[in-house]
């Protein structure tokens, strides 16, 4: 019987870190270690407050993105977008991908 709850007390501990380490990206402009991302806010050429995000991943963008734009739902506008990837090109070749956004939809 112990080792039985033994089992369930590390079962539930492993959960509560899996989800604590997976949590929502930062929602904040700064450097976000959980998604290597920085994100600054940026005047756009229009003249309008936006939002630049630099990632190592691609994907990292995209999770900072909706972060970022937590009050709108997550609804953003892609202003620019750079070194995006295309099926089977290699990051170190494209590098560090960048995006700007607007939030709202």
């Amino acid at each position: 019987m112990t080792a039985r709850s033994m089992v369930q007390w590390t079962f539930v501990v492993g959960i509560a870190g899996l989800l604590a380490g997976c949590g929502m990206a930062k929602g904040t402009p700064g450097e976000d270690p959980r998604t290597e991302t920085n994100a600054t806010q940026v005047t756009w050429t229009d003249g309008k407050p936006a939002i630049a995000i630099s990632c190592k991943e691609p994907g990292a963008c995209q999770t900072r993105a909706v972060a970022m734009c937590n009050s709108s739902g997550g609804n953003y506008t892609t202003l620019r977008m750079e070194n995006m990837p295309t099926r089977g090109d290699m990051t170190s070749v494209r590098g560090a991908a960048s995006v700007v956004i607007r939030c709202g939809g």
